[in-house]
């Protein structure tokens, strides 16, 4: 089983977000954010069958400059527009596939202070 997070403004159709089962939603202020200064994180739960075509569909759907994650006891899906990596769950991030993903992560105009993904089970 894999948890995620994915913010709804990250999405070109938030309604994406009706295929998992929601663990939670919290609501964070990012007054910084003049287009989104509310951030609406859904937590949610998605089997290891449906893992992979998830992650197809939220890249599919993802705006630019904006990441979702998913993660299980060893693997981290990171999920950018159009691109998914998989790397391995760590303690402190420096595998050389999440190398990978933060340089296209920065590339693609995501903020570096974002890409320590938070994990929480």
């Amino acid at each position: 089983m894999y948890q995620g997070s994915i913010l709804s403004e990250s999405l070109a159709d938030p309604t994406l977000l009706n295929n998992y089962a929601h663990i939670y939603v919290k609501v964070q202020k990012h007054p910084e954010s003049k287009e989104h200064p509310f951030w609406h994180m859904f937590k949610v739960s998605i089997s290891d069958d449906e893992i992979d075509a998830a992650t197809k569909e939220c890249a599919a759907q993802l705006k630019s400059g904006w990441y979702a994650h998913f993660w299980s006891h060893d693997t981290v899906y990171v999920v950018l527009r159009e691109k998914v990596f998989v790397m391995p769950r760590e303690s402190k991030w420096q595998s050389k596939a999440y190398l990978k993903a933060k340089k296209y992560a920065v590339d693609q105009g995501i903020d570096e202070r974002y890409l320590d993904f938070w994990i929480e089970d």
